[in-house]
């Protein structure tokens, strides 16, 4: 089932149509608006008993289940050894081979997780990192 929103008041809307389809699941990429609309959605989804999945921890953050995205310190090193090799080796960049990160970090909501009886801990293995949060209503 999709559905999309640009404002809070869409995303809300298309939150409620996702719950009254009965969806076991809802994964949202990553997008500004549906991060600032998290907060008003993710209890909804907790009722409901539908894990929310995202494309970034930000996500977890405000309410959401999970985050899944790259691991930026690993992404990091991978373009700082490429530079270098640009750089200091002189190799041409269009003879470089494309790289893929096959791993990156889960960020899972423990406070939602327990809300929705979820058992994250398989997830720990399977990820290059993992961090466990609880929701802020605030950014520090």
């Amino acid at each position: 089932v999709e559905k999309n929103g640009t404002t809070n008041g869409e995303v809300r809307r298309a939150a409620e149509a996702l719950i009254e389809a009965d969806v076991e699941a809802v994964f949202t990429p990553t997008d500004n608006t549906i991060m600032t609309a998290a907060l008003g959605i993710y209890e909804k989804f907790i009722e409901a008993g539908i894990p929310h999945y995202c494309g970034a921890d930000s996500f977890a953050l405000n309410g959401a289940y999970l985050g899944y995205g790259v691991n930026y310190a690993t992404l990091g090193t991978e373009t700082a050894n490429m530079v270098a090799e640009i750089l200091v080796d002189g190799k041409d960049p269009a003879t470089l081979p494309v790289k893929v990160l096959d791993n990156g970090t889960a960020t899972v909501n423990t406070d939602t997780a327990e809300a929705l009886g979820l058992d994250y801990e398989k997830l720990r293995d399977l990820c290059d990192g993992f961090v466990e949060i609880q929701t802020a209503e605030e950014f520090e």
